[in-house]
């Protein structure tokens, strides 16, 4: 596939029994049973051209939680997967008012630094609901295409300086 673009359920529940063998998870590990979020993204992720693109909408847990998921998203760090992270403004989708984030993943990349976008704050109210406007998402398009650097709102993050937080991407 050349491109995907991914918002599966959060925090769902998921059989991972006998998947370790599994050419999905085999690399980067097992995602834990009471949530699937990186079972989704690696699935994406293995289904994915050499030169393709993918991004995924998951809770913004996934870039700082422990345990089976710490794991993976070291394995993804490692394995130079995560091109961008963007943080997304809460109640941005109907039903869910909690953080949301966008990964975007490659299966090769020129670079090895993560790039780092903090779009919380760009939004209008509508409702009881945050909406990103016209503006706000050509300002994450831009940044994320371009790999700029702007003064609290993105910053492009070396591996060793990942490394030391212990690869916590919060």
């Amino acid at each position: 596939i050349d491109a995907i673009v991914s918002n599966p359920p959060y925090s769902q529940k998921w059989d991972s029994e006998n998947k370790e063998s599994d050419p999905r998870y085999a690399r980067f590990g097992l995602a834990p049973k009471t949530k699937a979020d990186y079972a989704f993204l690696l699935h994406d992720l293995y289904h994915l051209k050499p030169d393709g693109i993918m991004t995924i909408v998951l809770p913004h847990g996934v870039l700082f939680r422990g345990g089976e998921e710490g794991v993976i998203r070291k394995n993804l760090i490692e394995q130079n997967h995560i091109d961008a992270i963007i943080g997304l403004p809460a109640n941005i989708f109907l039903g869910t008012g909690i953080p949301t984030i966008i990964i975007v993943l490659k299966q090769k990349r020129e670079n090895s630094d993560i790039l780092i976008v903090d779009a919380s704050k760009g939004f209008e109210k509508v409702g009881k609901n945050n909406k990103l406007r016209a503006s706000d998402i050509k300002k994450i398009a831009d940044t994320v295409i371009n790999r700029t650097d702007i003064y609290k709102y993105s910053r492009a993050v070396s591996k060793d300086e990942i490394r030391e937080n212990d690869y916590n991407l919060n």
